[in-house]
């Protein structure tokens, strides 16, 4: 396989690739024998596409992605690319709606950054930012875990998460950072104001650098023995609150 490509396997992952057209596929290995609504929908699609099919033995499927857990597909794609951070901003006029922005502090396990990835989309959220380093890249694992998420997600890399949240005040977004520290509830401000939530990767949290480029940090409040949430489940907490308060400021009074 050329190094300017790469493997994505599991029958939802490459249906949502093919459904949102935002990859280049090369072909597509089915095993042999393999029947369901889910692969008819797969052959549809190739179909449509003018994709090439090759129909392979389970042996092949397994080689070629790397593991049994493959659901006897793969497909052979150009790369993910990146979004610019100036390219999310863009979606959130191009939807007429104030920017909604999430900027992940050094996520590193690929299945938390996921994870995310589905939960922000599911949120309305015009973009995820991650830093270059310390952060678990677009992997097909990350594929795999979003569960077809990450084809709908402008996904940009920084090279400076600090330099890139100034960039964003600049632009009049509010930045907050989500920590157990933080001295207001999340549920306790407004959120319908351009805005970009930080969360930081896990055990670590945002780093001091990051914290003091916040605007503002707050807490999601825990009312029992364990000190923190899986940063999956922070996301989920604080990005739903924003949604639900964008809601209903649309709603009419």
């Amino acid at each position: 396989m050329n190094s300017d490509r790469e493997g994505l396997f599991g029958i939802n992952t490459l249906l949502e690739a093919l459904r949102s057209g935002s990859r280049d596929f090369e072909k597509v290995h089915i095993a042999k024998g393999l029947h369901g609504k889910g692969i008819d929908e797969l052959i549809r699609l190739c179909k449509s596409q003018n994709i090439y099919i090759h129909f392979e033995s389970r042996d092949v499927i397994e080689r070629l992605s790397g593991t049994a857990k493959n659901q006897g597909v793969f497909g052979v794609v150009a790369a993910k690319g990146y979004s610019s951070v100036e390219d999310i901003i863009e979606v959130s006029q191009k939807r007429n709606e104030q920017p909604f922005i999430l900027i992940l502090d050094g996520v590193e396990d690929p299945r938390n950054l996921g994870a995310v990835i589905r939960t922000a989309e599911g949120a309305g959220v015009h973009g995820i930012i991650i830093p270059k380093h310390r952060s678990s890249g677009l992997t097909d694992v990350v594929a795999r875990t979003s569960a077809g998420a990450i084809e709908y997600v402008h996904i940009a890399k920084v090279t400076n998460i600090c330099q890139t949240i100034d960039w964003l005040k600049e632009q009049g977004v509010w930045v907050y950072g989500l920590d157990m520290k933080g001295e207001k509830a999340y549920n306790q401000l407004s959120y319908t104001a351009p805005l970009a939530i930080v969360i930081g990767g896990e055990g670590k949290g945002i780093r001091e650098s990051v914290r003091k480029a916040c605007d503002e940090i707050v807490r999601i409040p825990l009312f029992g023995k364990v000190s923190s949430l899986n940063v999956s489940v922070a996301a989920g907490v604080i990005l739903f609150e924003i949604a639900a308060q964008r809601t209903e400021a649309k709603i009419p009074r």
